[in-house]
């Protein structure tokens, strides 16, 4: 997962990077900055570009589209990486459980978060669901490659037509 973590936020700093205009010194804004961050900046940036009407808008709705998944994948992964785990229920009733749906594993722990202004949160996590998390950022690294090339596919063709 944390492999996975590291480059779903790196195509994301690449993605804005590219975006802003990483053609000159811009690229370095992006440099460091937390994901949160770079959601928050990548919708305006994208808020711009809609405005410029640079590419179909579905292209940016698809860029957009990706954003808050990208920003809550990013927060489970937080909360697993910086929680602490134990086998059992440190909540006992606010312990929030496993989806129904969720595939039967007998690695069950207990994560619990401290959050500003929300007290302690706690949920339970199987090893499966930390596949699963890695599985999907995956998953939306392509589908940010995908919108990317989309997206520059469309800005190329309507240069072209234009010339």
């Amino acid at each position: 997962m944390a492999v996975e973590s590291a480059e779903l936020e790196s195509r994301l700093r690449h993605t804005l990077s590219w975006l802003a205009g990483d053609d000159d010194a811009g690229w370095i804004v992006f440099e460091g900055q937390s994901v949160d961050w770079l959601i928050s900046n990548g919708r305006a940036v994208l808020g711009q570009h809609a405005a410029m009407k640079r590419w179909p808008a579905e292209q940016n709705e698809r860029l957009l589209h990706l954003l808050p998944e990208i920003q809550e994948v990013n927060r489970t992964r937080n909360f697993i990486v910086h929680g602490l785990w134990a086998a059992e229920c440190f909540l006992d009733e606010d312990c929030e459980q496993r989806p129904q749906h969720s595939p039967l594993d007998d690695r069950l722990f207990h994560v619990v978060r401290s959050r500003y202004r929300k007290g302690y949160q706690e949920r339970e996590v199987a090893v499966s669901d930390i596949d699963e998390l890695a599985d999907r950022m995956v998953s939306l690294a392509a589908s940010l490659d995908e919108a990317v090339k989309a997206a520059r596919d469309a800005w190329l063709g309507k240069s072209e037509i234009d010339v």
